[in-house]
């Protein structure tokens, strides 16, 4: 295999890969296999569907936080402390049908690309990958479900959530299969280079934040690769905040497809 982009989960900061992609259209540059977690295995399923980047920008410029998810706070509050009884912040059924709305699942059974998206079984609490030759909106849902926030999804008749629990960002298929080259579109830019210690509470919440956004990549970045594959990274200039996280409104998502773009121009121009 050649080439592979892999696409890290981060919520509504999820619109910085459209940009990256459209630049990597520009250029020409198209993976075999595209891996997604979170907001990446979306990304990824809208791109295996054949989602043009003009169609794909128009969609998230238009969503907003009452389009993707219904507070249900009161109701969580309720349920804690009460055994057998859960219920997650945020009602998801209005992402579900955005999902069932845009996305073309014939076509993604039929993609020419490998798309792959993770998910984790929460009662073995192994990473599962599912190929686009069996996702769903079911699926997506899953691999979409961040803990304690968004209900988690049944699949096979087992309990999934967010993949991004354990590899937000998924290198392992691409490195299996030997990928010359990998381009990894992260949401973070913690550890490229030294920050400042955290002087508040906030702060610290923060780092904290953006480290597990970036840790399943650094520890498998630090591991020894195949001689043959270079690991490309693309990721925004400074760090953005807990509340970019699930702040979906259409003229952020504008400004970060915006920056993916650039991004992607200043930070893997001349290497592909």
């Amino acid at each position: 295999m050649e080439r592979a982009m892999i696409l890290s989960g981060g919520g509504a900061r999820g619109a910085f890969q459209v940009g990256v992609w459209r630049y990597l259209s520009e250029i020409g540059w198209r993976p075999e296999l595209v891996c997604g977690s979170s907001v990446g295995a979306i990304n990824a399923a809208a791109m295996g569907c054949g989602m043009t980047v003009e169609t794909m920008t128009r969609l998230w410029k238009s969503y907003s936080r009452r389009r993707m998810y219904r507070m249900t706070f009161h109701k969580f509050l309720l349920t804690m402390g009460q055994k057998d009884r859960f219920h997650p912040m945020m009602d998801t059924e209005p992402l579900r049908r955005i999902l069932e709305d845009t996305l073309d699942i014939a076509s993604l059974r039929g993609c020419d690309m490998e798309i792959l998206i993770t998910a984790v079984n929460m009662r073995t609490s192994r990473l599962r990958y599912f190929t686009h030759k069996e996702i769903t909106v079911d699926h997506l849902m899953a691999a979409s479900a961040m803990p304690l926030i968004f209900p988690w999804q049944t699949i096979d008749g087992d309990p999934y959530w967010d993949g991004g629990v354990i590899a937000n960002t998924p290198l392992r298929p691409a490195l299996d299969r030997g990928a010359a080259t990998i381009v990894a579109v992260l949401l973070s830019p913690i550890g490229r280079r030294p920050l400042p210690l955290p002087r508040t509470h906030a702060e610290l919440a923060e780092l904290a934040f953006e480290q597990f956004l970036v840790g399943s990549y650094l520890v498998v970045r630090e591991q020894p690769a195949a001689s043959n594959t270079r690991i490309l990274t693309v990721c925004p200039s400074e760090p953005l905040g807990f509340k970019s996280f699930l702040d979906f409104d259409g003229a952020k998502a504008e400004a970060l497809i915006k920056e993916g773009y650039r991004n992607a121009k200043a930070q893997l121009g001349g290497m592909l």
